[in-house]
């Protein structure tokens, strides 16, 4: 599924934003995760507090967030320039190997060969 670098690296900015934003807003980030995750079971989601212990993971979370989303970038990208580079060799090599084998077809003579063996 993963396949696609261009797709690698849609997922990895998608982390490396979240990661910014919760490092630099970890309150509202909180609020905004429990509003979504509890608003639907429980009513005035939007009340509540979050404890300072949990703003500081949020923040530290985002900081492993952005830095996995920007390493995953980088290596899909990089991922993407040899997946490029190793498509342009096979060309190469393709069209290489097809202009190789019209020369030889005018030098193979593929007839029945006699050979004298009472020499």
């Amino acid at each position: 599924m993963l396949d696609s670098p261009k797709l690698r690296k849609a997922i990895a900015a998608a982390t490396a934003a979240q990661g910014l934003l919760s490092l630099l807003f970890p309150k509202r980030m909180a609020k905004l995760g429990s509003r979504l995750l509890l608003g639907m079971s429980y009513e005035n989601t939007g009340e509540l507090e979050p404890r300072d212990w949990y703003v500081d993971s949020t923040r530290a979370s985002g900081l492993g967030m952005l830095v996995g989303g920007l390493f995953g970038y980088i290596l899909a990208d990089r991922a993407g320039d040899s997946a490029a580079a190793a498509a342009a060799v096979e060309d190469a090599e393709a069209e290489a190997e097809t202009e190789a084998d019209e020369g030889d077809e005018e030098d193979d003579d593929d007839g029945p060969v006699m050979v004298d063996i009472d020499e």
